[in-house]
């Protein structure tokens, strides 16, 4: 048998060195490129989530919008309104007005009639930053105050899951104290909301008690027919909200384009909120001051980028030549006044 004799080619000197590892030169350099991928990375991860919860967004204004199509089908293509106590289906007035729609909860009384949301039930009535509800502990009592009202929530037949209410990018809401619902003033202030310790975070609603004006994402515009003849382009009827009261002359923080000036808030929208005039929306709204996403009349869903106010409910009217959006109103082709320049007057923005 040969024997072997095996020896090490290294020298103590660079043993030594293989036996300690990494430099610190080395380490430091390894560190350094992965902080840079790191770097790189995590901005391409965050802009995917974000596009992943503004599909999310997409599909559930879709979702809703076909809902309310369906609705519209069931009665002779006239999307989902609530009917005033003496009033035909919240239209009053010569010529008609539609009127009453945050009488019965805003958007949330189209989808429960106990909004309990964040409040407690006490003996029956729900207390704490309810919404507007009925009364007394019975099913059968979750009625609206108003004996005129419908005893269920009128899409309660055409959405299988309140889920969709929800915007996956919405992480702020204000609770406006009167039966979650608004004052009488079109321009309840978000500074006395945010006084009476009102500032939400929306939570998904999970079952009807849930669906609460600061738990939905969206506002709703009550008035439009799908077969209209006065309206010659697809208006849109249900998208993201703002942060502000999105009722009535308050939609979109309630800007006056005629003066270019905030309208009847005392807050400035673009100095205290980020609001972009251009676009309707503020930066803290669901998707930042970039827009919202909308359904239209005729079932495509999009993001509009420009302030809808303006975009689809402006008349020629309410501007003089020479003022700074009369040339704009004049060339818009998306305004569902261009027949009739009162069919706005006969939508409400709801939230």
């Amino acid at each position: 048998m040969k024997s072997c004799v095996c020896r090490s080619d290294l020298s103590p000197a660079r043993f030594a060195r293989l036996a300690a590892g990494f430099t610190l030169i080395e380490l430091l350099v390894v560190i350094a490129i992965i902080a840079l991928l790191i770097g790189i990375l995590l901005p391409a991860l965050g802009k995917a989530r974000e596009s992943a919860r503004e599909a999310a967004c997409l599909a559930n204004v879709r979702s809703n919008g076909q809902a309310m199509m369906f609705y519209a089908e069931d009665s002779k293509d006239w999307l989902p309104a609530v009917r005033s106590p003496g009033t035909d289906a919240g239209l009053s007035s010569n010529p008609p007005y539609l009127t009453g729609q945050m009488d019965y909860g805003g958007l949330a009384g189209f989808y429960s009639l106990f909004q309990v949301g964040e409040g407690s039930m006490q003996g029956g009535m729900p207390t704490g930053r309810r919404g507007f509800v009925g009364y007394g502990p019975n099913e059968e009592d979750r009625r609206y105050w108003f004996d005129s009202g419908p005893s269920t929530p009128i899409m309660k037949p055409y959405l299988d899951s309140t889920s969709a209410l929800l915007c996956p990018s919405d992480t702020l809401d204000y609770y406006w104290t009167l039966w979650g619902g608004h004052t009488s003033s079109p321009n309840p202030q978000i500074a006395d909301a945010v006084e009476d310790g009102g500032i939400m975070v929306p939570e998904e609603p999970g079952n009807p008690d849930d669906v609460i004006t600061y738990n939905i994402s969206y506002l709703y515009i009550a008035g439009l027919n799908l077969v209209d003849p006065a309206i010659l382009t697809s208006a849109p009827f249900f998208g993201d909200e703002t942060n502000a009261a999105d009722y009535r002359a308050g939609a979109f923080y309630g800007w006056n384009f005629r003066e270019n000036q905030p309208g009847g808030y005392e807050d400035n929208p673009v100095e205290d909120h980020g609001f972009n005039v251009e676009t309707g929306y503020a930066t803290d709204d669901n998707h930042g001051d970039k827009g919202g996403h909308f359904v239209f009349m005729d079932g495509h869903a999009e993001l509009i980028r420009e302030n809808p106010q303006f975009k689809f409910f402006s008349k020629i009217s309410d501007f003089e030549e020479g003022d700074a959006y009369y040339l704009r109103a004049k060339q818009n082709s998306t305004s569902i006044n261009l027949i009739d320049e009162n069919r706005s007057d006969r939508v409400q923005t709801i939230d």
